[in-house]
């Protein structure tokens, strides 16, 4: 039995495609025959598509990892871009096609309906993808595939989401993707400790598809994988947990296990996490594994606000994160959420004086809050609205026609006044270590994909996440 896996993401600098990878270890586990199609890597992919489709398989699996960039200064609606891809696929097989990935997971009819695609799996698929292509090859029902969504009778029938025991799963081995060619394109290669996200950003869709309840992987198989890669001469790498520090007692295990293999000497790593759980005996750990930078999802220094986005955290939190941050030499960027409901040029203030005190390494501000109509903030927002979002004036992007949220609508709160880009701005003041686009010119878009000044780095050996990569660039310092 053969499965085609397909990465059609065309963002530059790449980013690993980390789940084809788990998903190629599972589909070879299990007996099958893997051909992958990296969009990414294969500048004639289409010569490849032509020749793995030849071979006959049941399946063709399509990573869908972002519907848009959620960035509300170039708000892309980047699934449009995988539809050449899906195309030339259909023109030249009849096999079924199957969508899944996160940024599926969180729109799962609207995506199959747009790509005319009959299949999707919504949540993890190391086992789903395999159940359906044995049911697709012995013609046997679909109800008892988790996460399987596909029409019938002129309806979506979605079934119950289970996420896979990613415990018992070896996800060391990394067969499949190019890594190699990531390490050199992009700058670094993505690995994953867990999945799921405990917390409650009202704003967040993660662990609606992802879910509340946190699986943890082993922390030898995740040392395993990172040896594994380590000797193929990969020795930068970034966590694509929804925050590494949660829970705190797994992140201290896998910190532990990095350290007692010796690759805390030899690799080093970036993260995501939560100021929440955050403490300095584990930040003294992440650096004896090598980590050496970390992105807080900060998201705001106003404590009412923080509060209203859901947070457990305050303002003096970040301030002792800074702290901490300085004291173990880890450079660290927190990313604020500007403009959502109840957001003032008071609030705002008080965050941008906020970041001028602590100085963190960068400050990304992203001004405006992508909405989606699972999370809490979503569903505020539409009851705010009569069901018509066109009445709500605090909404950009896409209005007409879209009720369910797919094509990329943002809420910005209205009191902020239309200048409120150029009053940002002026806050600012040209500080660099600030991140910040505006609408109105796209030179100040620092969006990452398709960054010519980020991408020329890589090209010159620079090495990390892209944040820390435009740091060192701006501020003269020789590649990682």
């Amino acid at each position: 039995m053969r499965i085609v896996l397909v990465n059609p993401n065309p963002m530059t600098p790449p980013v690993t495609p980390v789940a084809l990878d788990y998903l190629g270890a599972a589909c070879i586990n299990a007996g099958m025959d893997v051909d992958l199609v990296d969009c990414s890597v294969e500048s004639d992919w289409t010569t490849i598509l032509k020749r793995v489709l030849a071979e006959k398989p049941v399946l063709v699996g399509v990573s869908v990892r972002n519907i848009d960039d959620s960035y509300f200064a170039s708000r892309d609606f980047s699934l449009q871009r995988i539809i050449p891809v899906l195309e030339k696929i259909k023109s030249l097989t009849s096999a079924s096609i199957c969508l899944g990935g996160v940024g599926f997971s969180i729109f799962p009819s609207e995506s199959l309906k747009f790509c005319d695609v009959p299949y999707g799996i919504c949540g993890d698929g190391e086992e789903s993808l395999i159940k359906l292509a044995v049911a697709l090859e012995e013609k046997s029902g679909l109800e008892s595939i988790p996460g399987l969504i596909w029409r019938e009778d002129g309806e979506y029938r979605l079934n119950t989401i289970l996420p896979a025991g990613i415990e018992k799963i070896n996800l060391a081995s990394r067969p499949l993707i190019d890594n190699e060619y990531y390490f050199e394109n992009g700058g670094q290669v993505g690995f994953e400790t867990k999945r799921g996200c405990p917390l409650h950003c009202v704003y967040c869709p993660e662990p609606l598809v992802r879910g509340r309840d946190v699986r943890v992987r082993h922390p030898l198989n995740v040392v395993g994988e990172l040896t594994n890669l380590f000797d193929r001469g990969i020795s930068v790498f970034h966590t694509c947990d929804s925050e590494f520090n949660c829970p705190y007692t797994h992140a201290v295990r896998v910190c532990m296990a990095i350290v007692e293999s010796g690759l805390g000497n030899k690799i080093k790593w970036y993260a995501y996490c939560s100021p929440e759980f955050f403490s300095e005996d584990l930040a003294l750990l992440m650096r004896q594994a090598g980590c050496v930078g970390i992105n807080f999802g900060a998201d705001h220094g106003d404590n009412h606000m923080l509060s209203r986005l859901g947070h457990g955290y305050t303002s003096d939190d970040l301030i002792r994160i800074r702290k901490i941050c300085l004291k173990h030499q880890i450079i660290c960027m927190f990313d604020l959420l500007l403009g959502s409901p109840g957001e003032t040029k008071e609030s705002i203030e008080t965050t941008i004086r906020l970041m001028k005190k602590i100085e963190p390494d960068r400050v990304g501000i992203s001004l405006g809050v992508r909405l989606y109509p699972i999370t809490p903030l979503g569903k505020q927002i539409i009851k705010m609205s009569d069901g018509v979002l066109a009445n709500n004036p605090s909404l950009f992007g896409d209005i007409d026609n879209n009720e369910s949220l797919f094509r990329p609508i943002y809420y910005c709160d209205e009191r902020l006044g239309e200048d409120v880009e150029d009053w940002l701005h002026d806050m600012v003041g040209g500080d660099p270590r600030f991140l910040l686009g505006r609408r109105t010119d796209a030179n100040l878009n620092y969006n990452y994909n398709d960054n010519p000044e980020l991408t020329d780095a890589i090209r010159q050996g620079h090495r990390g996440a892209f944040w820390d990569i435009l740091r060192r660039i701006s501020e003269g310092i020789s590649p990682l």
